[in-house]
Protein backbone atom coordinates (compact mmCIF):
# COMPACT_ATOMS: atom_id res chain seq x y z
CA UNK A 1 0.00 0.00 0.00
CA UNK A 2 1.10 3.66 -0.92
CA UNK A 3 0.83 6.32 1.51
CA UNK A 4 0.76 9.92 1.26
CA UNK A 5 1.11 12.09 3.98
CA UNK A 6 -0.52 15.77 3.56
CA UNK A 7 1.49 18.89 5.30
CA UNK A 8 -0.77 19.19 8.41
CA UNK A 9 0.71 15.38 9.62
CA UNK A 10 4.49 16.31 8.76
CA UNK A 11 4.19 19.43 10.69
CA UNK A 12 3.43 17.56 13.58
CA UNK A 13 6.39 14.92 13.39
CA UNK A 14 8.34 18.19 13.29
CA UNK A 15 7.42 19.39 16.37
CA UNK A 16 7.20 15.72 17.06
CA UNK A 17 4.18 15.91 19.03
CA UNK A 18 3.14 12.74 20.66
CA UNK A 19 0.25 11.80 18.94
CA UNK A 20 2.41 12.22 15.76
CA UNK A 21 5.64 10.55 17.05
CA UNK A 22 3.52 7.72 18.36
CA UNK A 23 1.98 6.74 15.22
CA UNK A 24 4.53 7.15 13.59
CA UNK A 25 6.34 4.71 15.38
CA UNK A 26 4.05 2.54 14.61
CA UNK A 27 3.58 2.17 10.99
CA UNK A 28 7.46 2.70 10.38
CA UNK A 29 7.38 -0.04 7.75
CA UNK A 30 4.94 1.72 5.54
CA UNK A 31 6.18 3.11 2.19
CA UNK A 32 5.54 6.86 2.93
CA UNK A 33 5.57 9.28 0.25
CA UNK A 34 5.74 13.24 0.56
CA UNK A 35 4.00 14.77 -2.44
CA UNK A 36 6.06 17.76 -4.03
CA UNK A 37 3.71 20.49 -3.35
CA UNK A 38 3.29 19.38 0.07
CA UNK A 39 7.06 19.12 0.84
CA UNK A 40 7.00 23.11 -0.90
CA UNK A 41 4.71 24.22 1.74
CA UNK A 42 6.39 23.45 4.53
CA UNK A 43 9.39 25.17 3.25
CA UNK A 44 6.23 28.08 2.84
CA UNK A 45 5.69 28.09 6.57
CA UNK A 46 9.49 28.28 7.38
CA UNK A 47 10.30 32.05 9.28
CA UNK A 48 14.39 31.54 8.50
CA UNK A 49 17.06 29.84 6.60
CA UNK A 50 17.95 27.37 9.54
CA UNK A 51 14.33 26.61 9.47
CA UNK A 52 14.41 25.66 6.01
CA UNK A 53 17.31 23.68 6.37
CA UNK A 54 15.89 21.86 9.40
CA UNK A 55 12.88 20.75 6.94
CA UNK A 56 15.16 19.86 4.21
CA UNK A 57 16.94 17.34 6.70
CA UNK A 58 13.33 15.74 7.80
CA UNK A 59 12.66 15.38 4.08
CA UNK A 60 15.35 13.14 3.22
CA UNK A 61 13.51 10.68 5.40
CA UNK A 62 10.63 10.26 3.05
CA UNK A 63 10.58 10.13 -1.02
CA UNK A 64 9.65 13.14 -2.42
CA UNK A 65 7.22 12.74 -5.37
CA UNK A 66 6.20 14.67 -7.89
CA UNK A 67 2.68 15.26 -10.01
CA UNK A 68 3.16 13.78 -14.12
CA UNK A 69 1.12 15.60 -16.27
CA UNK A 70 -1.98 13.77 -16.16
CA UNK A 71 -2.27 14.57 -12.82
CA UNK A 72 -1.64 17.93 -13.27
CA UNK A 73 -4.90 17.35 -15.74
CA UNK A 74 -6.79 15.41 -12.69
CA UNK A 75 -6.19 17.95 -10.50
CA UNK A 76 -7.75 20.92 -12.80
CA UNK A 77 -10.51 18.87 -13.12
CA UNK A 78 -11.14 18.48 -9.62
CA UNK A 79 -10.39 22.06 -8.74
CA UNK A 80 -12.88 22.97 -11.58
CA UNK A 81 -16.13 20.83 -9.85
CA UNK A 82 -14.94 21.27 -5.82
CA UNK A 83 -13.04 24.63 -5.73
CA UNK A 84 -16.73 26.30 -4.76
CA UNK A 85 -18.54 23.12 -3.44
CA UNK A 86 -16.02 22.19 -1.17
CA UNK A 87 -13.34 24.60 -0.86
CA UNK A 88 -10.48 22.94 -2.59
CA UNK A 89 -7.05 24.76 -3.22
CA UNK A 90 -4.77 24.09 -5.77
CA UNK A 91 -2.13 22.50 -3.43
CA UNK A 92 -5.23 20.46 -2.59
CA UNK A 93 -6.54 19.47 -5.63
CA UNK A 94 -2.79 18.30 -6.73
CA UNK A 95 -2.34 16.20 -3.45
CA UNK A 96 -5.57 14.59 -4.15
CA UNK A 97 -5.03 13.98 -8.10
CA UNK A 98 -1.82 12.04 -7.50
CA UNK A 99 -3.32 10.04 -4.48
CA UNK A 100 -6.08 8.89 -6.99
CA UNK A 101 -3.84 8.43 -9.79
CA UNK A 102 -1.33 6.48 -7.71
CA UNK A 103 -3.83 4.42 -6.26
CA UNK A 104 -2.32 6.00 -2.36
CA UNK A 105 -3.78 6.28 0.83
CA UNK A 106 -3.42 10.16 2.00
CA UNK A 107 -3.44 10.98 5.85
CA UNK A 108 -4.77 14.20 6.23
CA UNK A 109 -6.90 15.92 9.11
CA UNK A 110 -8.11 18.35 5.93
CA UNK A 111 -10.86 16.02 5.65
CA UNK A 112 -13.02 18.82 4.88
CA UNK A 113 -11.84 19.67 1.50
CA UNK A 114 -10.76 15.80 0.77
CA UNK A 115 -13.57 13.69 1.58
CA UNK A 116 -15.96 15.12 -1.19
CA UNK A 117 -13.46 13.39 -3.81
CA UNK A 118 -14.82 9.85 -5.01
CA UNK A 119 -11.93 7.40 -5.46
CA UNK A 120 -9.60 8.89 -2.82
CA UNK A 121 -8.81 7.12 -0.13
CA UNK A 122 -8.37 9.91 2.82
CA UNK A 123 -7.21 8.88 6.76
CA UNK A 124 -6.97 10.83 9.85
CA UNK A 125 -3.56 9.12 10.82
CA UNK A 126 -4.16 9.73 14.55
CA UNK A 127 -6.34 11.13 17.37
CA UNK A 128 -5.63 15.02 17.98
CA UNK A 129 -7.51 15.37 20.45
CA UNK A 130 -5.31 13.10 22.85
CA UNK A 131 -3.27 15.93 22.38
CA UNK A 132 -5.02 18.15 24.69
Amino acid sequence: MTVLLDTDVLVDCLRRTPAACAWMQRVVAEPFQVPGIVAMELIIGCCSRADAQKVNKFLEAFDVIWPEATEFTCAFDLLAVYRFSGGLSIPDSLIAAMAISRSATLYTFNLKHFRLIPGLDVREPYDRLSEV
